[in-house]
């Protein structure tokens, strides 16, 4: 996919500007010389010497810009070598002949950590080995990533070439080399000898020469005067004396015109160029040089300065803007959503999934340190994963902090699952910022790319689907997609409206409280009931309140809808007292993400002073959990609480908090037994159970002990003989609606003034 977008950038950027430019320079040039020739030619000598001059310019620029051009030849291995790291399939020969053709690099070689050629454009050099005085070994075991060689002699083929090496994370090395005589075709019109060939190339020049201070010919259209020295003595001192003459020389190959121009650079002459001028076609000579000027004019600014610039330079930047991520450097959800389209595309032999990498409450760093910080942290994840990539792998940043991994194959499902945990390992050790640790919480969903996939959105919708499944399921670290993920983000989905419309007012039937009665032991009396929020959702039923109450503190409902629970709780004291119950308690459950709202106290003041009469018969349920990290906080909200006149229990006591030495400082009335040290009761022999020593310390501390969960008689029995001073559960009453909660309180005095 990615060869198919550097094609179509050359496309557009660079063949049809320079199409345009060498079209309209061809005409302008044509129309110079056909105005000037007639001008030129009543001023042969003059003209010959200021075209010559002009020349010398050109010559001078062309070097010039044969350096920029060996610059942008130094950057072309750079960027080919990192392309060639990301490009899928690179390691074997056929597909490195392929990846040659496409970057015209005339050489690339896969070199082992160990230094050993694995895979090669060049099947002759597969499993040579460097040596200790080679370049590449020099390279290998330096610290540099990239490095970009001179020219030089191959150490095997003895050809000259222009060598770039790039280093993989894992220790293996990408070799890329340029044939010399294809870095002159690269270089095209800038390279000095390839001008000296142009001029030489026209019909009314003959000989061209390029000459060194040494008196040396280093170019020439005649090869086999390359590298001789200039015996002629005049000649030596024309050329010593910078003096520009047009002289007339007889030479075995005819008669010609001879002129000899310094060329300086930076004020530092060079050498000389030396041109041979067929005397009979003079003229066309004059036209071919203002044509030469001219042309080395626009090719100079208007292609150095325009077409390679634009299409180069911009191409790049595009790519990089287009297909990667600015921060991390990986392709980005572009270049993934292209890939996956690719993928979806085509029929595969090999099977292919995507790992998505979730890092669960990144946001907090942010939030805590800064952005700055949080980019520190995702480079350092980047790299790590990168470092631990295989083969048929390959990564893209998808959003944030969320990643994903294209296999490319894989044996089975428990392959994926066992590849899932690998990464996973990786991030139990801390990331280091600094000389601060910092712990990452990684998720990884997995999902299959079947052919039932059609759709890139389809298929990366399944994988964020899976990620929020485990929002609801903690202890979940790595999880395959299934479809019935998609039936519970459903049911999920229709919950939460139903949560919505009971919160507006819209719809409240489906919403209400069941009470349990609490017996006192010690007067065998009903003192209270605690009420418990029930939910039924249309097409659903009954929703058990451990799902729709976590859907709802995930949603951030629970505030609201614990507003409307404390409003129908003091509905129902109102109720009771009305019936000539007076004195009977309701206790609410309140959850942690309501208690540490900042409008909490704010709000529940707001509900219950319109319900002054039962605010003395509240009571307020927390759980142990919430004590954990918020304790001084909570205990301040509890003091304030219990300043207007509300009951506080803790409940589930002896599964989480359970300090002694803490509860004794906290703002609570009541403790809760876990109904799971009430089983105990039946389950265990009596002389084992450390409930009695439970009950015993609450009623050191001042603390009423209620116990939940009660479903036996001899669970009653074992209660009364420790002094436990309430009950709630089956064995007394299930949960009942307030009507029957009404008949009950009836029911049972009435029974008690029969006994």
């Amino acid at each position: 996919m990615r060869k198919d977008k550097i094609k179509s950038i050359k496309i557009n950027y660079f063949l049809v500007p320079f199409s345009i430019i060498l079209f309209v320079t061809g005409i302008i040039t044509y129309m110079t010389v056909n105005v000037r020739v007639e001008e030129k030619y009543q001023e042969l000598k003059n003209t010959t010497l200021e075209i010559a001059k002009s020349y010398s310019s050109s010559l001078y620029q062309a070097n010039q810009s044969s350096e920029i051009i060996t610059e942008l030849l130094d950057e072309k291995i750079r960027l080919a070598s990192q392309a060639i790291m990301l490009i899928e399939d690179k390691e074997d020969n056929q597909a490195l002949q392929s990846i040659s053709k496409t970057f015209q690099i005339d050489q690339i070689n896969l070199f082992s950590p160990a230094g050993e050629i694995l895979y090669s454009t060049n099947e002759e050099q597969l499993g040579w080995k460097v040596y200790d005085d080679h370049p590449v070994n020099a390279f290998m075991t330096s610290g540099k990533t990239i490095l970009i060689e001179e020219v030089r002699r191959d150490t095997e083929d003895g050809r000259l070439y222009k060598f770039g090496y790039a280093k993989n994370p894992d220790g293996s090395v990408v070799q890329l080399g340029i044939l010399a005589e294809n870095i002159q075709a690269i270089l095209a019109d800038f390279e000095l000898s390839n001008l000296v060939n142009k001029i030489a190339a026209r019909d009314d020049v003959q000989d061209v020469f390029f000459i060194n201070n040494s008196y040396e010919i280093v170019s020439s259209n005649l090869n086999e005067m390359i590298g001789r020295n200039v015996e002629d003595s005049q000649l030596r001192t024309e050329l010593a004396e910078n003096r520009i003459e047009l002289n007339h020389v007889q030479l075995s190959s005819g008669n010609y015109y001879r002129i000899a121009v310094p060329i300086f650079s930076e004020n530092v002459k060079i050498g000389s160029l030396l041109l041979h001028w067929p005397t009979d076609k003079i003229v066309r000579a004059v036209t071919q040089i203002v044509l030469f000027g001219v042309g080395i004019f626009f090719i100079v600014i208007l292609i150095i300065g325009g077409i390679l610039f634009y299409a180069y330079h911009k191409s790049k930047i595009n790519m990089k803007i287009a297909y990667y991520d600015e921060l991390t450097g990986l392709p980005n959800s572009k270049y993934l959503m292209d890939h996956l389209d690719d993928i979806l595309g085509r029929t595969h032999k090999r099977k292919k999934a995507i790992f998505l990498l979730n890092f669960v409450r990144f946001d907090n760093f942010n939030m805590t340190y800064g952005y700055s910080y949080g980019n520190q942290i995702l480079k350092k994840i980047v790299a790590r994963i990168e470092c631990n990539l295989e083969a048929d792998e390959k990564i893209f940043r998808f959003d944030g902090d969320r990643f994903v991994i294209v296999f490319n194959d894989y044996q089975d499902q428990a392959a994926l699952e066992v590849r899932a945990d690998q990464l996973l390992k990786h991030f139990e050790e801390p990331v280091l910022i600094g000389l601060e640790k910092q712990y990452l919480e990684l998720q990884v969903a997995i999902v299959e790319i079947a052919h039932c996939y059609v759709s890139t959105d389809k298929l990366l919708q399944d994988a964020t689907l899976a990620i929020s499944h485990m929002k609801h399921h903690p202890t979940l670290k790595k999880i395959v997609f299934n479809d019935m993920m998609a039936d519970n983000l459903k049911r999920q989905d229709q919950i939460v409206k139903a949560l919505r419309k009971v919160i507006s007012g819209k719809e409240t039937a489906g919403f209400y409280l069941m009470f349990q009665p609490k017996l006192d032991l010690a007067t065998n009396t009903i003192v209270g009931f605690e009420a418990l929020a029930r939910l039924k959702v249309a097409n659903i039923g009954n929703i058990p309140p451990d799902e729709f109450i976590a859907i709802a503190e995930n949603k951030l409902l629970i505030f609201d809808l614990g507003l409307i629970i404390l409003q129908q709780a003091c509905q129902f004291i109102q109720k009771l007292q009305q019936t000539g119950y007076a004195n009977i308690s309701v206790a609410i459950n309140i959850s942690g993400h309501q208690l540490l709202r900042e409008d909490f106290l704010t709000k529940i003041k707001n509900c219950i002073d319109e319900y002054q009469d039962c605010k003395q018969l509240l009571e307020f349920e927390i759980t142990e959990s919430v004590l954990f990290d918020h304790y001084e906080q909570v205990n301040n909200i509890l003091g304030e609480i219990q300043k207007m006149g509300i009951k506080t229990s803790l409940d589930d006591f002896g599964t989480g908090f359970s300090s002694y030495s803490r509860l004794e400082e906290l703002q609570i009335e009541n403790v809760k037994i876990d109904k799971l040290f009430i089983d105990k009761i039946i389950e265990v022999d009596e002389k084992h159970l450390i409930l009695s020593d439970i009950i015993s310390m609450s009623h050191k501390m001042g603390l009423q002990v209620i116990a939940e969960g009660v479903e036996s008689e001899e669970q009653v029995v074992y209660l009364r003989k420790h002094h436990c001073d309430m009950i709630q559960g089956y064995h007394l009453s299930r949960p009942l609606f307030d009507d029957q909660a009404l008949d009950f309180l009836r029911g049972f005095n009435k029974d008690k003034e029969t006994n």
